[in-house]
């Protein structure tokens, strides 16, 4: 899966699911101007309004710690 960040860089805004072809994700996220980082087993999970620090993905509520 993929990980869509706003324009912050940080705050998660979107995932794309994993059969959603890598050169679709690629395309769109450049379009928009926004980043795309792939969830792995050593940064997941993802959280919509969370916060991707230090290549950790961090939910709402931890994200300030």
């Amino acid at each position: 899966m993929w990980a869509l960040l706003g324009k912050d860089n940080t705050t998660v805004i979107g995932c794309y699911l994993p059969t959603v072809p890598k050169e679709i994700v690629e395309k769109e996220s450049e379009e928009a101007g926004l980043q795309v980082i792939l969830m792995t087993l050593e940064n997941s999970p993802a959280y919509v309004n969370g916060k991707y620090i230090d290549g950790k993905f961090y939910p709402p509520e931890e994200s300030n710690a």
